[in-house]
């Protein structure tokens, strides 16, 4: 099973300076780590709304490629726990961000700062639930499809996150930072001219922040990277 977690850029601050990374790709010197990991597809059984365009005019027809949502479970060398949850999503109401993590607390005793729930935002991820519902012709039917996806949703991530955190096994970590340049500013940047432009405008950020986990033995666990590039 291929076991790699997407993530923003920001979950890699909290990460490194709540926990203890070493430097240069080089492991934790006090180890102690455990690890855990957990996925499972989210894509729509039925035609429903994409989020991100308001000038679609009709549900989605078909599938290109499937979505997921990923759970990467840390424990410390002191029983500290965090737990990243990311997801081919537009991103997280509000709504469904508190529910779900208020079933975690009960659930798994975790507490708020332990939890990073982060969506890649893609534009064609599923409608949810209270995440601008307004700005698409929806109607009664199609407006019930959207909640029963949410609300099985919800009951997806918080099972995945309490097999995540079931699965969990010594492990190493290795922290470290790459370079991409595909990401383009596009507040300076003309898009019919980008095949012809070879100095971009503008500030860019072509930080690919990286953590690998591996078990005991060096095996591949899962590869969390973050990469900041909104989908067009």
């Amino acid at each position: 099973m291929k076991r790699t977690i997407s993530v923003l850029a920001f979950i890699f601050t909290v990460l490194l300076f709540n926990y203890s990374y070493a430097d240069n790709g080089l492991q934790q010197e006090n180890g102690g780590w455990k690890a855990g990991t957990s996925r499972a597809k989210i894509t729509p059984e039925e035609p429903t709304w994409l989020a991100g365009y308001a000038f679609r005019s009709h549900p989605s027809e078909g599938t290109l490629a499937d979505l997921w949502v990923k759970v990467l479970a840390l424990e410390d060398a002191k029983g500290e726990k965090l737990v990243l949850i990311t997801a081919d999503l537009l991103t997280f109401p509000k709504s469904i961000s508190d529910r779900i993590r208020d079933q975690l607390i009960a659930k798994y005793g975790l507490k708020r700062s332990q939890i990073i729930l982060n969506s890649s935002h893609t534009h064609s991820g599923p409608v949810l639930a209270d995440a601008l519902t307004d700005i698409y012709s929806i109607n009664n039917q199609q407006a019930e499809v959207i909640r029963t996806y949410s609300a099985n949703l919800e009951k997806k991530i918080v099972t995945l996150t309490g097999a995540a955190i079931q699965s969990m096994k010594p492990a190493k970590l290795y922290a470290d930072n790459g370079i991409t340049r595909f990401q383009v500013n596009r507040r300076n940047n003309t898009e019919k001219t980008m095949n012809s432009v070879t100095n971009l405008k503008g500030p860019n950020d072509f930080a690919v922040p990286v953590i690998k986990v591996t078990d005991s033995t060096g095996k591949l666990i899962a590869v969390a990277f973050g990469y900041a590039c909104h989908p067009t």
